[in-house]
């Protein structure tokens, strides 16, 4: 009997909110569906109820938080969540192969030209977008970085097999 039911909305760690609402919202063109948090309009008695919550179940004393939820034009969701107090210096940019590490999928429709208008926009892509063919399912493949180095993967199904 599996112990999980499936698997919710994925978040990242954000450094700076507006700077990844730039790349997430304006860059990739998903949109805000919630805000919560810091600097949200909540009561003050909610927004402490809120933080001390989120100090208990991460375990991180200070934590105040500013949660931004997206969603892409499928559906798919994606949480962004910014230390605001507590907040930590990221590392150096951690290998693809390091244990650890997570990659954030993305569906697309044009890989070619996504990755055209993110290069221009000077993202952090690693390789043009590569053919493959697996189980019949022919795809184009490609990584980049966010503005805090979480390693996306953009993922087109171009056709099947023939």
């Amino acid at each position: 009997m599996a112990l999980v039911t499936g698997i919710d909305v994925p978040a990242v760690i954000v450094s700076d909110m507006d700077r990844s609402l730039a790349f997430y919202r304006d860059l990739l063109g998903l949109t805000v569906t919630d805000k919560k948090g810091v600097d949200t309009g909540w009561s003050d008695d909610e927004e402490q109820r809120w933080n001390a919550y989120h100090e208990k179940v991460c375990g991180i004393p200070g934590a105040t938080i500013k949660v931004v939820f997206l969603a892409a034009p499928n559906g798919s969701q994606l949480e962004l969540v910014e230390y605001v107090g507590a907040k930590t210096a990221g590392g150096p940019r951690r290998p693809f192969s390091a244990p650890g590490s997570a990659i954030i999928p993305f569906a697309l429709n044009n890989s070619a030209a996504t990755v055209a208008a993110l290069r221009e926009a000077g993202v952090d892509v690693i390789a043009d977008p590569e053919p493959y063919l697996l189980d019949g399912v022919r795809s184009n493949t490609t990584y980049l970085y966010d503005p805090d180095d979480n390693v996306l993967c953009l993922f087109e199904i171009v056709g099947n097999g023939d």
